[in-house]
């Protein structure tokens, strides 16, 4: 357990053998961190995090999909992590981070990739899929799924100026206190975990774009269009206990899916891939299928 944040040279994927990091910056000049692994030559998959964490989240699936032979490629989405955390107004629409992991796509020479996502990742997900760059979909708590806490309502009301204010606020205790909101009955965060995901709040852009997102975001539910326009096979996989994005129209939602079905995990919460990594792990592959075929 740290006393205070975490260098970012600490930071994973540190110490992970087989595991490396890399700064890529994209066509509009935007600078982002991806943590790779697997076989330089093989098929990528690209690995979205959700709101507020960073490609840590991956952690634990990054190995399989390398031992299962494929090219894992977790991005920091811009305003996390180590990625580049712009300010101006509009950087944090959907229609922009879409922008963006597109970009990252082309920048790795690759029209279309599997993709797994969760939460606000898998809102991104399903657009990257509506533009044809995705060829599977493996979403888990997916935003457009479900319901969002009506916390994001107030976020117009949130001063911008507090990001920097927020550096002080944001407390270890706060974000271990997420982490137990967060998780289902299944399995549990260390000490590393929350340290992991307090450090990036030592960067005042950081806090401040991750308010933004709360304003600039679409957070509502998916229409039968957009879910009609995804096209390729997708799981979505829900935690029972999920109270960060409640799955309260799952069902009818992913009914309207083209190619799509939809899986529960008993007593899971939001970060299953956290939770039950093996389980998941397992079922990552399982749905992918080979990498070369």
């Amino acid at each position: 357990m740290a006393s205070t944040r975490l260098a970012p040279a600490e930071w994973y994927p540190a110490g992970w053998p087989g595991v490396s990091a890399r700064h890529i910056v994209l066509a509009d000049g935007t600078k982002v961190r991806v943590v790779e692994s697997g076989p330089e030559s093989a098929p990528p998959v690209l690995l979205l995090h959700g709101w507020a964490v960073s490609a840590y989240l991956w952690r634990h699936t990054i190995g399989a999909l390398a031992a299962a032979g494929w090219r894992a490629v977790a991005i920091d989405l811009p305003g996390h992590g180590l990625s580049d955390a712009p300010t101006e107004r509009g950087e944090y629409t959907l229609v922009k981070f879409t922008d963006r992991c597109a970009a990252l796509l082309d920048s790795l020479g690759v029209a279309r990739a599997p993709i797994l996502a969760q939460s606000m990742g898998g809102r991104i997900g399903v657009e990257l899929a509506i533009r044809k760059r995705a060829s599977r979909l493996l979403l888990f708590g997916p935003v457009g799924f479900g319901h969002v806490s009506p916390a994001t309502a107030y976020a117009p009301f949130i001063p911008p100026a507090l990001g920097e204010i927020a550096v002080a606020l944001v407390t270890r205790p706060m974000v271990e206190l997420v982490q137990r909101r967060v998780h289902g009955k299944l399995g549990w965060f260390t000490d590393r975990d929350v340290d992991e995901y307090w450090a990036p709040t030592q960067f005042a852009d950081v806090v401040r774009a991750q308010l933004q997102m709360l304003r600039e975001f679409s957070w509502q539910p998916l229409t039968p269009d957009e879910l009609y326009a995804i096209g390729v096979p997708t799981l979505v996989i829900f935690g029972t206990g999920d109270q960060t994005v409640k799955p309260l129209q799952a069902a009818q939602l992913a009914a309207e899916l083209p190619d799509g079905q939809l899986e529960w995990v008993e007593g899971g919460g939001h970060v299953l891939m956290e939770e039950i990594p093996e389980r998941i792990n397992s079922r990552v592959i399982e749905f992918l299928g080979s990498p070369r075929g």
